[in-house]
Protein backbone atom coordinates (compact mmCIF):
# COMPACT_ATOMS: atom_id res chain seq x y z
CA UNK A 1 0.00 0.00 0.00
CA UNK A 2 2.86 2.41 0.75
CA UNK A 3 6.05 3.34 -1.06
CA UNK A 4 8.37 3.53 1.95
CA UNK A 5 11.74 4.46 0.48
CA UNK A 6 10.70 8.04 -0.23
CA UNK A 7 10.54 11.33 1.66
CA UNK A 8 7.16 12.42 3.00
CA UNK A 9 6.10 15.50 4.93
CA UNK A 10 5.50 14.63 8.57
CA UNK A 11 4.67 18.12 9.84
CA UNK A 12 4.97 21.82 9.30
CA UNK A 13 8.20 22.90 11.00
CA UNK A 14 6.34 25.30 13.28
CA UNK A 15 4.21 22.45 14.66
CA UNK A 16 7.21 21.25 16.69
CA UNK A 17 7.85 24.62 18.32
CA UNK A 18 5.41 23.95 21.15
CA UNK A 19 6.63 20.48 22.09
CA UNK A 20 6.44 16.87 20.88
CA UNK A 21 3.90 15.93 18.24
CA UNK A 22 2.37 12.50 17.77
CA UNK A 23 1.44 11.55 14.21
CA UNK A 24 0.67 8.15 12.69
CA UNK A 25 2.39 7.63 9.33
CA UNK A 26 1.87 4.51 7.23
CA UNK A 27 0.20 2.81 10.21
CA UNK A 28 3.21 3.53 12.47
CA UNK A 29 2.87 5.93 15.45
CA UNK A 30 5.71 8.46 15.37
CA UNK A 31 6.84 11.00 17.98
CA UNK A 32 8.25 14.15 16.37
CA UNK A 33 10.14 16.71 18.44
CA UNK A 34 12.72 19.47 18.33
CA UNK A 35 15.71 19.29 20.69
CA UNK A 36 17.15 22.25 22.60
CA UNK A 37 19.71 22.86 19.85
CA UNK A 38 16.91 23.13 17.25
CA UNK A 39 17.40 19.77 15.56
CA UNK A 40 14.34 17.72 14.60
CA UNK A 41 13.96 14.07 15.55
CA UNK A 42 11.45 11.27 15.00
CA UNK A 43 11.11 8.16 17.16
CA UNK A 44 8.74 5.25 17.46
CA UNK A 45 5.93 6.63 19.60
CA UNK A 46 5.98 3.93 22.28
CA UNK A 47 8.34 3.79 25.26
CA UNK A 48 10.28 0.52 25.42
CA UNK A 49 9.22 0.09 29.06
CA UNK A 50 5.39 0.00 28.94
CA UNK A 51 4.61 1.44 25.49
CA UNK A 52 3.47 4.86 26.72
CA UNK A 53 3.41 7.37 23.81
CA UNK A 54 6.55 9.46 23.99
CA UNK A 55 4.76 12.25 22.15
CA UNK A 56 2.85 12.93 25.39
CA UNK A 57 6.09 13.54 27.21
CA UNK A 58 8.43 16.51 27.19
CA UNK A 59 11.77 17.47 25.70
CA UNK A 60 14.64 17.70 28.17
CA UNK A 61 17.62 19.23 26.35
CA UNK A 62 18.59 16.78 23.61
CA UNK A 63 16.30 14.03 24.91
CA UNK A 64 12.62 13.20 25.04
CA UNK A 65 11.21 12.00 28.34
CA UNK A 66 8.46 9.43 28.74
CA UNK A 67 5.55 10.91 30.75
CA UNK A 68 4.86 7.62 32.59
CA UNK A 69 8.10 6.66 34.37
CA UNK A 70 10.52 9.29 33.11
CA UNK A 71 12.77 7.19 30.84
CA UNK A 72 14.74 9.42 28.48
CA UNK A 73 15.72 8.75 24.86
CA UNK A 74 18.20 10.48 22.60
CA UNK A 75 17.63 11.20 18.91
CA UNK A 76 18.98 7.76 17.94
CA UNK A 77 16.21 6.05 19.91
CA UNK A 78 18.55 4.80 22.63
CA UNK A 79 17.30 5.03 26.21
CA UNK A 80 20.01 6.96 28.07
CA UNK A 81 18.42 7.45 31.48
CA UNK A 82 16.12 5.46 33.77
CA UNK A 83 15.13 7.21 37.01
CA UNK A 84 16.15 5.31 40.15
CA UNK A 85 18.88 3.19 38.57
CA UNK A 86 22.34 3.66 37.11
CA UNK A 87 22.18 1.03 34.36
CA UNK A 88 19.93 1.17 31.31
CA UNK A 89 18.40 -2.27 30.61
CA UNK A 90 19.66 -4.04 27.48
CA UNK A 91 17.32 -3.55 24.53
CA UNK A 92 15.84 -0.31 25.86
CA UNK A 93 15.61 1.33 22.46
CA UNK A 94 12.93 2.53 20.08
CA UNK A 95 13.08 2.94 16.31
CA UNK A 96 14.50 6.21 15.01
CA UNK A 97 13.47 7.55 11.61
CA UNK A 98 15.58 9.75 9.31
CA UNK A 99 14.20 13.30 9.31
CA UNK A 100 15.12 16.59 7.69
CA UNK A 101 13.83 20.14 7.88
CA UNK A 102 13.44 21.86 4.51
CA UNK A 103 11.01 24.21 2.76
CA UNK A 104 9.29 24.92 6.13
CA UNK A 105 8.39 21.25 6.38
CA UNK A 106 9.70 18.37 8.49
CA UNK A 107 10.34 15.40 6.18
CA UNK A 108 10.46 11.77 7.25
CA UNK A 109 11.77 8.57 5.62
CA UNK A 110 9.79 5.48 6.60
CA UNK A 111 11.89 2.92 4.73
CA UNK A 112 15.50 1.76 4.79
CA UNK A 113 17.53 4.45 6.63
CA UNK A 114 20.59 3.72 4.51
CA UNK A 115 18.74 5.05 1.44
CA UNK A 116 17.58 8.33 3.02
CA UNK A 117 19.50 10.85 0.91
CA UNK A 118 18.31 14.43 1.55
CA UNK A 119 19.10 15.28 -2.08
CA UNK A 120 15.93 13.32 -2.93
CA UNK A 121 13.63 15.69 -1.01
CA UNK A 122 11.17 17.19 -3.53
CA UNK A 123 11.63 20.82 -4.53
CA UNK A 124 9.04 23.00 -2.81
CA UNK A 125 11.21 26.13 -2.75
CA UNK A 126 8.16 28.38 -3.30
CA UNK A 127 7.29 27.76 0.36
CA UNK A 128 10.56 29.30 1.56
CA UNK A 129 11.68 31.70 -1.17
CA UNK A 130 11.98 35.50 -0.68
CA UNK A 131 10.78 36.04 -4.24
CA UNK A 132 7.48 34.34 -3.45
CA UNK A 133 4.80 34.69 -0.78
CA UNK A 134 3.22 31.42 0.27
CA UNK A 135 0.17 30.69 2.40
CA UNK A 136 -0.39 27.13 3.56
CA UNK A 137 -2.02 24.80 6.03
CA UNK A 138 -2.81 21.17 6.90
CA UNK A 139 -5.89 19.00 6.60
CA UNK A 140 -6.51 15.67 8.28
CA UNK A 141 -8.48 13.70 5.70
CA UNK A 142 -10.55 10.62 6.40
CA UNK A 143 -9.84 9.23 2.98
CA UNK A 144 -7.12 7.43 1.02
CA UNK A 145 -4.18 9.40 -0.32
CA UNK A 146 -4.84 7.71 -3.66
CA UNK A 147 -8.22 9.47 -3.88
CA UNK A 148 -6.47 12.78 -3.29
CA UNK A 149 -3.97 11.96 -6.04
CA UNK A 150 -6.94 11.41 -8.39
CA UNK A 151 -8.45 14.72 -7.29
CA UNK A 152 -5.32 16.77 -7.90
CA UNK A 153 -4.63 15.23 -11.31
CA UNK A 154 -8.09 15.86 -12.74
CA UNK A 155 -8.92 19.55 -12.33
CA UNK A 156 -12.05 19.35 -14.44
CA UNK A 157 -13.82 19.14 -11.09
CA UNK A 158 -13.14 22.82 -10.34
CA UNK A 159 -16.23 23.84 -12.32
CA UNK A 160 -18.44 21.86 -9.98
CA UNK A 161 -16.66 21.70 -6.62
CA UNK A 162 -15.05 25.17 -6.58
CA UNK A 163 -17.57 27.32 -8.44
CA UNK A 164 -17.07 30.31 -6.08
CA UNK A 165 -13.25 30.20 -5.96
CA UNK A 166 -11.35 28.32 -8.68
CA UNK A 167 -13.94 27.24 -11.20
CA UNK A 168 -15.71 28.41 -14.33
CA UNK A 169 -18.25 26.47 -16.34
CA UNK A 170 -16.21 25.52 -19.42
CA UNK A 171 -13.11 23.91 -17.90
CA UNK A 172 -14.03 20.31 -18.74
CA UNK A 173 -14.61 21.24 -22.39
CA UNK A 174 -10.88 21.75 -22.94
CA UNK A 175 -8.89 18.50 -23.27
CA UNK A 176 -5.72 17.64 -21.39
CA UNK A 177 -2.34 16.54 -22.68
CA UNK A 178 -0.58 13.92 -20.59
CA UNK A 179 3.10 13.04 -20.54
CA UNK A 180 4.84 10.58 -18.25
CA UNK A 181 8.49 10.57 -17.22
CA UNK A 182 10.02 7.81 -15.05
CA UNK A 183 9.02 9.53 -11.79
CA UNK A 184 6.58 12.26 -12.90
CA UNK A 185 3.23 12.61 -14.61
CA UNK A 186 2.58 15.92 -16.37
CA UNK A 187 -0.99 16.99 -17.13
CA UNK A 188 -1.49 20.17 -19.19
CA UNK A 189 -4.75 21.96 -19.85
CA UNK A 190 -5.18 25.32 -21.60
CA UNK A 191 -8.54 27.09 -21.39
CA UNK A 192 -8.97 29.78 -24.04
CA UNK A 193 -11.21 32.84 -24.18
CA UNK A 194 -13.18 32.05 -21.03
CA UNK A 195 -14.10 34.15 -17.97
CA UNK A 196 -11.50 34.33 -15.20
CA UNK A 197 -12.40 32.38 -12.06
CA UNK A 198 -13.18 34.40 -8.91
CA UNK A 199 -9.72 33.97 -7.34
CA UNK A 200 -7.98 35.29 -10.45
CA UNK A 201 -10.35 38.22 -10.70
CA UNK A 202 -9.25 39.03 -7.15
CA UNK A 203 -5.51 38.87 -7.79
CA UNK A 204 -5.33 39.98 -11.43
CA UNK A 205 -8.22 42.37 -11.79
CA UNK A 206 -9.37 40.71 -15.02
CA UNK A 207 -12.56 42.33 -16.27
CA UNK A 208 -13.00 40.34 -19.49
CA UNK A 209 -12.16 36.88 -20.71
CA UNK A 210 -8.74 35.26 -20.31
CA UNK A 211 -6.51 32.48 -21.51
CA UNK A 212 -5.93 30.19 -18.56
CA UNK A 213 -3.53 27.36 -17.79
CA UNK A 214 -3.38 24.38 -15.42
CA UNK A 215 0.04 22.71 -15.64
CA UNK A 216 0.24 19.83 -13.17
CA UNK A 217 3.51 18.15 -12.25
CA UNK A 218 2.89 15.06 -10.12
CA UNK A 219 6.11 13.67 -8.65
CA UNK A 220 5.79 10.21 -7.24
CA UNK A 221 4.60 9.07 -4.85
CA UNK A 222 2.34 11.95 -3.74
CA UNK A 223 3.79 15.40 -4.42
CA UNK A 224 2.19 18.05 -6.65
CA UNK A 225 3.54 21.30 -8.09
CA UNK A 226 0.71 22.95 -10.02
CA UNK A 227 1.41 25.99 -12.18
CA UNK A 228 -1.86 27.92 -12.57
CA UNK A 229 -2.59 31.32 -14.03
CA UNK A 230 -4.49 33.61 -16.34
CA UNK A 231 -3.52 36.17 -18.96
CA UNK A 232 -5.39 38.56 -21.22
CA UNK A 233 -6.75 36.72 -24.25
CA UNK A 234 -4.28 36.24 -27.09
CA UNK A 235 -1.29 37.93 -25.41
CA UNK A 236 1.12 35.03 -25.88
CA UNK A 237 0.80 33.01 -22.69
CA UNK A 238 0.92 29.73 -24.62
CA UNK A 239 4.25 30.80 -26.12
CA UNK A 240 5.65 31.70 -22.70
CA UNK A 241 4.83 35.41 -22.48
CA UNK A 242 2.91 35.84 -19.24
CA UNK A 243 3.53 39.58 -18.93
CA UNK A 244 -0.18 40.30 -19.34
CA UNK A 245 -1.20 37.85 -16.67
CA UNK A 246 -0.54 36.40 -13.24
CA UNK A 247 1.01 33.12 -12.20
CA UNK A 248 0.56 31.20 -8.96
CA UNK A 249 1.78 27.80 -7.79
CA UNK A 250 -0.65 25.54 -5.98
CA UNK A 251 1.50 22.88 -4.31
CA UNK A 252 0.33 19.84 -2.39
CA UNK A 253 1.92 16.85 -0.68
CA UNK A 254 0.13 13.82 0.74
CA UNK A 255 1.32 11.53 3.53
CA UNK A 256 -0.64 8.34 4.19
CA UNK A 257 -1.71 7.86 7.79
CA UNK A 258 -3.51 4.59 7.14
CA UNK A 259 -5.04 2.93 4.10
CA UNK A 260 -8.06 5.23 4.45
CA UNK A 261 -6.71 8.41 6.06
CA UNK A 262 -4.21 11.04 4.97
CA UNK A 263 -2.14 13.97 6.21
CA UNK A 264 -2.65 16.65 3.55
CA UNK A 265 -0.18 19.56 3.45
CA UNK A 266 -0.50 22.43 0.98
CA UNK A 267 0.84 25.86 0.18
CA UNK A 268 -0.21 28.39 -2.41
CA UNK A 269 2.42 30.84 -3.68
CA UNK A 270 2.54 34.00 -5.76
CA UNK A 271 5.41 36.16 -7.06
CA UNK A 272 3.59 39.50 -7.37
CA UNK A 273 2.26 42.10 -4.88
CA UNK A 274 4.54 40.55 -2.29
CA UNK A 275 3.97 43.29 0.29
CA UNK A 276 0.19 43.27 -0.01
CA UNK A 277 -0.74 41.65 3.31
CA UNK A 278 -4.44 42.16 2.70
CA UNK A 279 -4.19 40.12 -0.49
CA UNK A 280 -2.19 37.46 1.33
CA UNK A 281 -4.91 37.18 3.97
CA UNK A 282 -7.66 36.96 1.35
CA UNK A 283 -5.80 34.25 -0.57
CA UNK A 284 -5.21 32.28 2.62
CA UNK A 285 -8.95 32.21 3.28
CA UNK A 286 -9.90 31.52 -0.35
CA UNK A 287 -7.44 28.68 -0.87
CA UNK A 288 -8.19 27.01 2.45
CA UNK A 289 -11.88 27.21 1.61
CA UNK A 290 -11.33 25.70 -1.84
CA UNK A 291 -9.12 22.85 -0.68
CA UNK A 292 -11.48 22.20 2.22
CA UNK A 293 -14.17 21.58 -0.40
CA UNK A 294 -11.93 18.85 -1.84
CA UNK A 295 -11.60 17.26 1.59
CA UNK A 296 -15.39 16.97 1.82
CA UNK A 297 -15.45 15.28 -1.60
CA UNK A 298 -12.71 12.79 -0.68
CA UNK A 299 -14.25 11.86 2.64
CA UNK A 300 -17.63 11.35 0.98
CA UNK A 301 -16.05 9.11 -1.66
CA UNK A 302 -14.21 7.07 0.97
CA UNK A 303 -17.40 6.57 2.96
CA UNK A 304 -19.21 5.17 -0.07
CA UNK A 305 -16.25 3.02 -1.09
CA UNK A 306 -16.14 1.54 2.40
CA UNK A 307 -19.77 0.52 2.03
CA UNK A 308 -19.60 -0.69 -1.59
CA UNK A 309 -19.47 -4.38 -2.57
CA UNK A 310 -15.95 -5.56 -3.33
CA UNK A 311 -16.87 -6.37 -6.93
CA UNK A 312 -18.53 -3.03 -7.73
CA UNK A 313 -16.71 -1.54 -10.77
CA UNK A 314 -15.32 1.99 -11.00
CA UNK A 315 -15.82 3.68 -14.36
CA UNK A 316 -13.14 5.86 -16.00
CA UNK A 317 -13.75 8.85 -18.31
CA UNK A 318 -11.55 10.83 -20.70
CA UNK A 319 -10.51 13.31 -18.02
CA UNK A 320 -8.87 10.42 -16.12
CA UNK A 321 -5.96 10.16 -18.57
CA UNK A 322 -3.45 11.60 -16.09
CA UNK A 323 -5.02 9.73 -13.19
CA UNK A 324 -4.57 6.39 -14.92
CA UNK A 325 -0.91 7.12 -15.73
CA UNK A 326 -0.26 8.04 -12.09
CA UNK A 327 -1.93 4.87 -10.85
CA UNK A 328 0.21 2.74 -13.16
CA UNK A 329 3.36 4.55 -12.08
CA UNK A 330 2.64 4.10 -8.38
CA UNK A 331 1.66 0.44 -8.78
CA UNK A 332 4.85 -0.26 -10.73
CA UNK A 333 7.00 1.44 -8.10
CA UNK A 334 5.26 -0.41 -5.26
CA UNK A 335 5.76 -3.73 -7.02
CA UNK A 336 9.44 -2.95 -7.63
CA UNK A 337 10.05 -1.91 -4.03
CA UNK A 338 8.21 -4.93 -2.66
CA UNK A 339 10.12 -7.22 -5.01
CA UNK A 340 13.39 -5.73 -3.82
CA UNK A 341 12.42 -6.27 -0.18
CA UNK A 342 11.52 -9.88 -0.85
CA UNK A 343 14.79 -10.44 -2.71
CA UNK A 344 16.85 -8.95 0.13
CA UNK A 345 14.96 -11.03 2.66
CA UNK A 346 15.65 -14.20 0.73
CA UNK A 347 19.34 -13.35 0.43
CA UNK A 348 19.59 -12.79 4.17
Amino acid sequence: MYLRNRWYVAAWAHELDEGPLGRTIMDEPVALFRTADGAVAALEDACAHRYMPLSRGKVDGERIQCPYHGLQYDRSGQCVHVPGQTQVPPGATVRAYPVAEKWRYVWIWMGDPALADEVLIPDFHWNDDPDWVAVGDYFYVRGSYRLLIDNLLDLSHVAFVHATTLGTDGVANFPVKVRRDPDTVHVERWIFDEPAPPMFKLVGGFAGKVDRWQLIHHQEPSHFMIDVGCAEVGTGATEGDRSQGVTMFSNHTLTPETETSTHYFWHHARNFRLDDTALTDKLAVATKTAFGEDVIIIESQQDRMNRAPADKPIIDINADAGVLQARRMLDELLAAEQGGMIARGAAE
